[in-house]
């Protein structure tokens, strides 16, 4: 059995996929799948994958292409489908280093046989920094700190990371999503995973590069939030839950309550954390959705 799965969702990103295709070429180890979900495409991303699957690339790639859903369905539905014990998801805007399979495999050999662990993660280097601009982190002088993804903030580790999670976790803790949106923040099952007590083992080199292109889901602020919801008030209802001072956590509430009632969906109310909070805070979460209202409006 394979131990990793570098899954990779897509939309339309056939101009920078081979980039990434090469970076997996360039792989000192083989010994992983690469499982992409096309995520409707109306590009040349078939025509690609078409030409990629006649050569002998030395691992499996495997292209599946869906109705588009957005990238928590598309992780969803790869999680299900990966023959793998490791899940590694790579952005299809990014690139692996040539020796990121390689490093990845030793992490997970000795990983102590322990339940409490949810998987590894290395560093991300951001491509639009300098090297010494890149963030910084703690790490204790073995190289790598265990703790959940709730407690990374102690350590410097609140800059993207690059996580390898357990499959049969992953398997445990599946993305809910909504009808007519496509996106729900990964904190909201990142952080589900850490408050059942699971912790990853991080560590100190870097594995992956990234940049943020204009084309990203992170770059969508307020378009993404209009087009997203209730994926947004999951998230807040996860940062109500998380959050260190009484001043985020009324912030966080009023904001799931928000969504809750720009979108209908009141009965939601019922999974907060604090409900009876959210019911006290529900005429001024009213007064804030007027506003958000007409600032959603002038989103197109």
């Amino acid at each position: 059995m394979l131990k990793l799965t570098i899954f990779t969702p897509t939309y339309n990103r056939g101009y920078i996929l081979p980039n990434l295709y090469e970076s997996l070429l360039a792989q000192e180890c083989k010994d992983f799948e690469w499982l992409v979900i096309d995520d409707g495409s109306t590009d040349n991303t078939p025509d690609l994958f078409k030409q990629w699957l006649s050569h002998d690339n030395g691992f499996p790639i495997r292209y599946c292409k869906v109705e588009n859903g957005g990238k928590q369905r598309a992780i969803n539905r790869a999680v299900m489908m990966a023959e793998s014990d490791y899940f590694f998801i790579v952005d299809s805007d990014d690139t692996l280093r040539f020796d990121a399979v390689s490093v990845v495999t030793k992490w997970i050999e000795s990983l102590p046989c322990d339940n409490s662990f949810a998987g590894i993660s290395g560093l991300k280097y951001n491509m639009a920094l300098t090297a010494d601009n890149q963030p910084k982190s703690w790490f204790h002088e073995c190289g790598y700190i265990d703790c959940t993804n709730l407690d990374r903030g102690k350590y410097g580790l609140n800059h993207d990371l690059a996580e390898i999670y357990k499959t049969e976790i992953l398997k445990k803790y599946p993305f809910r999503v909504w009808d007519g949106e496509t996106f729900t923040p990964e904190c909201v099952v990142w952080d589900k995973i850490a408050l059942d007590g699971y912790k990853l083992r991080y560590y100190n080199k870097y594995i992956y590069n990234y940049e943020y292109l204009t084309d990203g889901l992170t770059r969508g602020g307020y378009f993404t939030y209009k087009n997203n919801i209730m994926g947004c008030a999951m998230a807040n209802n996860m940062k109500a839950r998380t959050s260190k001072t009484l001043k985020d956590k009324y912030k966080h509430i009023v904001e799931m309550l928000v969504g809750c009632i720009l979108t209908g969906n009141l009965r939601y109310i019922g999974e907060s954390y604090y409900p009876k909070t959210a019911l006290f805070m529900l005429p001024i979460a009213w007064l804030y959705s007027l506003n958000r209202k007409r600032i959603l409006r002038r989103i197109k």
